[in-house]
């Protein structure tokens, strides 16, 4: 999604993890598009901000799955590094896509620790175990190639965005709600970030909206085009305390909307 400083940055300013590196590298979002024909469909793992764009890594992704109502097949096999308009890209090998797909994968950005410094590595403490902070990032992303797909799904990620209806039926002026699940459960009060993977917009501008009691948020549709969800949650202490203080995981959801007939 788009903003012009890191969407974690004042939270981790707040607990000391304040580096450009660190900003860079846990707080951009994974997300799913699509490109060729419905024949010869590739999903596209995209990685960072519309402004900030570094390499998507096909070894980092643990899993990407084809969900249709006959069931689910991995794309993993052949995903390879790939450019498109000058960005470094991870993306499968052509699969055939009758417009009900729901595409969801997840992504390992793995463990960072704090260095002596103040700078950040790509490590654990199994390597430098004086580091002062350390912390794991995932992420997760899904996506809807078209209407009636199984969007309903909840696939158990750590983090997840489940819509309550069709995005590919939602209509601009409407709004779409959805539930935000963190371990299978609700969560409240978190916020729920729109935009469409593409336009550039500083964080101050960035919609955003609030999930109530029940994790459900209600997006306003403003207009047709693609739509990119995102949802970031930070989990302390982390499930891996040996090698992590805390855990940071990210969500997305990737849908387009067809203009008003």
């Amino acid at each position: 999604m788009s903003r012009a400083v890191p969407r974690l940055f004042a939270a981790l300013l707040a607990t000391g993890f304040v580096h450009a590196s660190i900003g860079s590298a846990s707080a951009h979002d994974v997300w799913l598009t699509l490109s060729g024909t419905a024949k010869a469909r590739r999903a596209v793992v995209n990685y960072g901000h519309p402004d900030d764009r570094p390499p998507a890594f096909a070894d980092k992704v643990v899993d990407l799955f084809a969900i249709t109502a006959q069931g689910r097949s991995s794309l993993l096999d052949g995903l390879a590094a790939a450019s498109e308009n000058g960005v470094q890209i991870a993306r499968t090998k052509p699969f055939d896509d009758g417009g009900h797909t729901l595409l969801a994968a997840r992504y390992d950005n793995g463990f960072w620790v704090k260095t002596a410094d103040g700078g950040y590595r790509n490590a654990t403490r199994r390597l430098m175990p004086d580091a002062a902070e350390s912390l794991w990032s995932g992420k997760f992303a899904k996506a809807i190639t078209g209407a009636d797909a199984p969007w309903q799904e909840v696939l158990g990620h750590d983090l997840e965005l489940v819509p309550l209806s069709d995005p590919a039926k939602a209509k601009p002026g409407e709004p779409l709600k959805v539930r935000v699940l963190f371990r299978g459960k609700p969560l409240p009060d978190a916020e729920v970030e729109r935009g469409d993977g593409k336009t550039a917009i500083a964080e101050k501008d960035i919609p955003k909206f609030k999930t109530v009691s029940d994790g459900i948020a209600s997006i306003p549709i403003t207009k047709s085009g693609a739509h990119l969800l995102v949802i970031d949650h930070r989990a302390s202490p982390s499930t891996t305390p040996d090698q992590a203080t805390a855990d940071l995981y990210n969500a997305t959801l990737w849908f387009n909307v067809t203009a008003r007939q």
